[in-house]
């Protein structure tokens, strides 16, 4: 497999005629949810803004098993705009109160704008280093990072201190939070390996928990390093690499 370089290229036109209407209603359609959750049901910030962040990776995962580079390109296209009318609209939309954490004031844009950039250098990077094994990165991102602050939150007893970007205060992780990300990410690997997703061929069961095991143990590290608001960028990266890695081992099926 050789690497090339990212270029923003978009679906055919008929495509994208019929893709980029249904991506904008999946969206709206989370962003609206994520919204009504938690401005009218009293959901935590962290669990709304992590539902919208499942739903976008998991769209993107879909998308890009169905159409390729292309159709990821589009969806981030369109991610750019919602977020854009988002950080415009500021406090009190929707929208936007279902991303802004509380505790990110007063840098509560700054805390949606970041993590944003860092989803989408993660996935130019990841198509153009790893290809087709981005779709780990989409993956293991969407699962494990969405499931790791509402369980941290809610279960974490044994807490550490992670790194941080200069100007940011201390952030914090917990081991329970890192253990359900290691598992989310290995059961992520071990799915897409064991079925046609595979860039490969499919493995058998057996085959692929070894991998799996050594992809999860990689995105959980370096999740719970990552500096607040980057882990988007790290865990596509780092999943997408060690998964390529491991397909390609002389000794790889």
């Amino acid at each position: 497999m050789s690497f090339e370089l990212w270029r923003p290229e978009l679906p055919a036109p008929g495509v994208t005629a019929f893709l980029a209407p249904c991506l904008a209603i999946w969206i709206l359609g989370f962003g609206g949810l994520a919204g009504w959750l938690k401005l009218r049901r009293g959901l935590r910030t962290g669990d709304t803004r992590k539902l919208f962040h499942f739903s976008i990776f998991f769209l993107a995962t879909f998308v890009h098993a169905s159409y390729g580079p292309a159709g990821v390109n589009l969806l981030g296209c369109l991610a750019v705009i919602y977020i854009s009318y988002c950080l415009w609209r500021g406090d009190g939309n929707p929208f936007y109160e279902a991303l802004a954490r509380e505790s990110d004031h007063p840098r509560r844009s700054l805390h949606i704008l970041i993590p944003f950039l860092a989803t989408a250098a993660g996935g130019i990077c990841s198509l153009s280093l790893f290809g087709e094994y981005a779709l780990f990165g989409f993956a293991i991102c969407g699962i494990a990072d969405a499931i790791a602050e509402p369980i941290g939150i809610r279960l974490g007893q044994h807490r550490y201190r992670s790194l941080n970007l200069p100007g940011c205060k201390a952030s914090h992780r917990s081991f329970e939070g890192s253990l359900a990300v290691f598992a989310a990410a290995f059961l992520a690997a071990v799915l897409i390996q064991s079925t046609t997703l595979n860039p490969l061929a499919p493995l058998s069961l057996t085959d692929s928990l070894l991998p799996a095991a050594a992809i999860a143990t990689g995105a959980t590290l370096v999740e719970g390093l990552s500096p607040h608001g980057t882990d988007n960028f790290t865990i596509q990266v780092a999943s997408s690499g060690l998964a390529f890695t491991c397909a390609n081992l002389p000794n790889a099926a």
